[in-house]
């Protein structure tokens, strides 16, 4: 019998050289180096694909990035033929909302890599297509001859079924290549001209994915740069202005975790790691680490709901005025947010670009932005999370709520309701609503839009917003106050730790004074020198051991050489020692 193989554990030196292909991305023409699009990928943006539409040639795109393509080079991204916008099918997809994958209706089994898919054209319209597995197409349709579709019911015959995946035909594989796309070999060929006209030695070959992170970390670190070289430039300016208040503001930023509301003692970990780590410093004491912002913003918010206050503006606009209620009390984040702005000033001159009459009126934008890169975002610069509350639902007029382009996206633009939108609850955070002013939002209903844009025909802006009541800044005010009353505590109690030794070690001397007088073993001189080597260090009690053991053994030395009175024992005598003889007397 053969003897059998065992599974190596490492790649011959052919193997390696097979799979460097694949590694580098530059073999095109082996099968080993093929880079195949995923199935649920557009084959332009090479990202997941959300409304899919295909070409007749089962190439899959997202709908949002073809069309802009079509219509500005009017070429099929993959083959470079000549394209149009009529040439692509929708594509009629079922998605399990539990995996949130691509499935066959019919089976709901989901589309891997490895799954045979085809599309089938319905007929009419003529431009949408019904995706199943091969599989259930097989055994439903071309084993029973029966061609209706699965789904619609509709007549259809071979020539309206497009395959989109097909992992056993080497000429569809071919087809979804990635290297062997038209847009990306025309980027890989500029990205090479450029190259050899900035005189690149070209040692280090990129893919086309590899060089397109390349330039966009280039840019991130060219605006990180730029932004650190502005914020320098502010320091120095605020430094030859006063120096004093610059550093009273710095202390006052250095918040640790133990110091806030929530009571979070999170360490540094550095006791930790100089446990387990040689080249840690040694560190004896488990020190409460820097709080984060999230952390801080945390505690202030915790601070404000804890006051139980609403909070009121004054709104004026070019087409009146309205007063809002914000619940601070409820939605203490998207409040906070919503009101530092407000104090900023961030929404003077910000217009309503989107209004639906009998939904709702949205507005917020940074004054004067044009893209959607330049619309502003939250207070602190980055999207917030959703607050969400049973006692604060989308029912009635003149509801506020934040605008959001999914979870945890907020920013700073809101809407206003027109009426009751309860499909929005738990999607939107409400945290406001019109207590005066609903005419106002009523003549805002009144005025036409564009029907495409939903933009206003008429400008509606905010000219103004008057902070009638704040309950923010009293809470962020004794939240400060807090924080510097828990730092004074912070530092009593060290100062009173150290303190603590010189107590403790008059109470101890006392104490073994009384000991050694008497046991009358050492003098009262002995027990002073002791105790003040004793100091409360590590490896006291060892050192304790050490001297009662040696004291020990000199006191058992001085027994042996004088003689003891041992007096009466209360133990039975020892036995009589005893001789043995000969065996005659037995």
């Amino acid at each position: 019998m053969p003897k059998r193989q065992k599974e190596k554990q490492y790649q011959s030196a052919r193997e390696h050289r097979s799979n460097q292909s694949i590694r580098s991305g530059t073999s095109a023409s082996s099968s080993a180096g093929a880079r195949p699009l995923p199935f649920d990928c557009c084959a332009l943006t090479l990202t997941p694909f959300t409304t899919p539409v295909c070409s007749s040639d089962g190439i899959i795109f997202d709908n949002a990035a073809i069309l802009p393509h079509l219509m500005k080079h009017k070429v099929d991204p993959v083959t470079g033929r000549p394209m149009t916008s009529r040439d692509l099918l929708i594509l009629n997809m079922d998605k399990d909302e539990s995996t949130g994958k691509w499935q066959c209706p019919i089976l709901n089994k989901p589309f891997t890599d490895r799954t045979k898919i085809v599309a089938i054209r319905q007929r009419p319209p003529g431009n949408e297509a019904n995706v199943y597995s091969y599989e259930a197409y097989h055994e439903l349709n071309v084993k029973a001859k029966n061609y209706l579709d699965l789904a619609s019911g509709l007549k259809f015959n071979k020539k309206d079924v497009i395959v989109l995946q097909d992992p056993n035909d080497e000429r569809h594989c071919k087809l979804r290549d990635i290297q062997n796309f038209s847009h990306i070999r025309s980027q890989r060929d500029s990205i090479n001209n450029n190259n050899n006209i900035t005189g690149d030695s070209g040692n280090v070959r990129h893919s086309v994915t590899a060089s397109r992170i390349m330039d966009k970390l280039s840019k991130e670190k060219r605006k990180r740069e730029k932004a650190a070289e502005e914020e320098s430039k502010k320091l120095f300016k605020s430094n030859d202005q006063d120096t004093t208040a610059s550093s009273v503001s710095k202390k006052q930023q250095i918040i640790y975790t133990d110091e806030l509301i929530t009571s979070l003692n999170l360490t540094s970990g550095k006791a930790s790691m100089s446990f387990t780590s040689t080249s840690m410093n040694v560190a004896s004491e488990n020190n409460s680490r820097l709080a984060t912002e999230d952390e801080i913003i945390t505690s202030q918010c915790e601070q404000l709901k804890r006051l139980k206050k609403k909070g009121t503006i004054r709104m004026f606009t070019n087409v009146g005025a309205m007063d809002v209620e914000i619940h601070c009390d409820i939605v203490p984040r998207t409040a906070m947010n919503f009101l530092l702005l407000a104090e900023k000033g961030e929404y003077i001159g910000s217009k309503f670009h989107r209004s639906i009459p009998n939904f709702m009126i949205q507005g917020g934008k940074k004054a004067g932005s044009k893209g959607k890169d330049d619309q502003g975002s939250s207070y602190w610069d980055k999207p917030f999370k959703d607050e969400f509350d049973d006692r604060l639902t989308h029912s009635g007029q003149g509801v506020l709520s934040m605008a959001n382009s999914g979870p945890g996206t907020n920013g700073r633009q809101f809407f206003i309701t027109y009426k009751s939108c309860s499909h929005l609850d738990r999607k939107h955070s409400v945290f406001g609503n019109v207590l005066r002013g609903l005419d106002t939002l009523r003549r805002m209903e009144q005025i036409p839009t564009n029907k495409e844009t939903d933009k206003p025909l008429e400008t509606i802006k905010i000219e103004s917003i008057e902070i009638l009541d704040n309950p923010v800044s009293e809470a962020l005010e004794l939240e400060r106050r807090r924080i510097e009353k828990r730092k004074k505590e912070k530092q009593q109690l060290v100062d009173s730790r150290k303190s603590t030794p010189a107590v403790g070690l008059s109470s101890t001397t006392v104490a073994l004074k009384d000991v050694a007088t008497l046991k009358g073993h050492v003098s009262s001189k002995e027990s002073n020198d002791d105790v003040a080597s004793e100091s409360f260090t590590i490896g006291k009690y060892l050192k304790v051991a050490k001297r009662d053991s040696s004291k020990a053994t000199k006191q058992n030395k001085t027994e042996k050489s004088t003689p003891v009175d041992v007096g009466i024992s209360r133990l039975p005598p020892p036995p009589k020692k005893t001789s043995f003889g000969d065996f005659s007397g037995w």
